[in-house]
């Protein structure tokens, strides 16, 4: 079988396309293939789906493609133009790759397979891909699925934000806890960014809510509390960041009650930090005589480790509580 046949099959090509050239460079360890159309073609508008004649040509582009013989694979095509009637001259889609894609659609789905197993960093090692061209392809994966998902009732939901990269970039999440599904994504952890999710049901389905999981914060609360029905009754604060706020507030109150005591000459509180941030089930046995010890000054740092451990025990304030 020729080259040119053998990377036919290889791209999947189907008429009117075909394959012109195929260049190796076995130094760089890449294999180039050049695609062309049959001459006199008529396209369909990707607009109106009229067939057109071709109006000009779009400057080459080169799509990755599944590795040959471990080679890094190119195809190499000038995409037609058409002049739709309604819409003006627009590019025609090619059936190997989605529009502004820089990768061949059998390329990607390979990659989304392989990102479902590990880390975005890991799957640019796998794919020998950059961690943006990584990200870029599961971020159409997930915009396909979206298109696809028909919006329903999540009746126990979860909100939480999600760090990106390094720093201080955020994603706002909506998961189904109970289907364990993402159902919504979006930029940053403002207000705005919840805001975006809730125009997306109906009122019937915003009143079917039954509980909203999310951490102490507010911009996600003030977005449920203007968007769902009785919203006070059925928002749950998430245990590890309550749990994280009581223990900063036990701190604080060992700290300002520390520098009170000093001041009066006396060090009960000194080198006792970490002993008020244990649960009691926790707590070492060889420091539990100290701590008990400690407890029977009726210091306030202990009435505020006695409001934390009551709440982790008894339960924990609603967002209207």
């Amino acid at each position: 079988m020729e080259d040119k046949e053998l990377y036919r099959h290889v791209l999947g090509l189907e008429k009117p396309w075909r394959v012109d050239r195929v260049q190796l460079d076995i130094r760089k360890e890449r294999v180039d293939v050049w695609a062309v159309h049959e001459e006199g073609q008529r396209w369909p508008s990707p607009e109106c789906g009229i067939d057109l004649s071709v109006y000009d040509h779009a400057p080459e582009r080169a799509w990755r493609h599944l590795d040959t013989c471990q080679f890094k694979t190119f195809l190499h095509a000038r995409i037609p133009r058409v002049e739709c009637p309604t819409r003006g001259v627009k590019q025609v889609k090619v059936s190997w790759a989605e529009e502004h894609s820089r990768f061949t659609a059998l390329f990607e789905r390979l990659a989304i397979l392989v990102l479902k197993e590990t880390s975005i960093e890991g799957a640019g090692k796998v794919l020998r891909i950059s961690w943006d061209e990584a990200w870029q392809i599961m971020g159409r994966a997930v915009e396909r699925g979206r298109k696809r998902k028909c919006q329903r009732v999540v009746k126990k939901m979860g909100v939480d934000e999600k760090s990106l990269r390094k720093g201080y970039n955020y994603l706002t999440l909506v998961y189904d806890l109970e289907g364990t599904t993402v159902e919504h994504i979006e930029d940053d952890r403002r207000k705005e960014s919840l805001d975006g999710y809730f125009p997306l049901l109906t009122p019937r389905q915003k009143a079917k809510i039954e509980a909203i999981a999310t951490d102490i914060w507010d911009p996600y609360l003030a977005s449920i509390l203007e968007h769902v029905p009785q919203s006070e009754e059925k928002v749950i604060f998430d245990r590890y960041h309550l749990m994280t706020h009581m223990m900063k507030a036990v701190d604080a109150v060992r700290k300002q009650e520390h520098r009170e005591l000093r001041e009066e000459g006396r060090d009960d509180l000194t080198g006792t930090k970490y002993l008020w941030l244990y649960s009691r089930e926790n707590l070492p046995e060889s420091r539990r005589e100290e701590f008990a010890v400690l407890r029977k000054k009726r210091l306030r740092t202990g009435r505020a480790w006695a409001l934390k451990h009551f709440e982790s025990w008894y339960g924990w304030p609603s967002a209207a509580g």
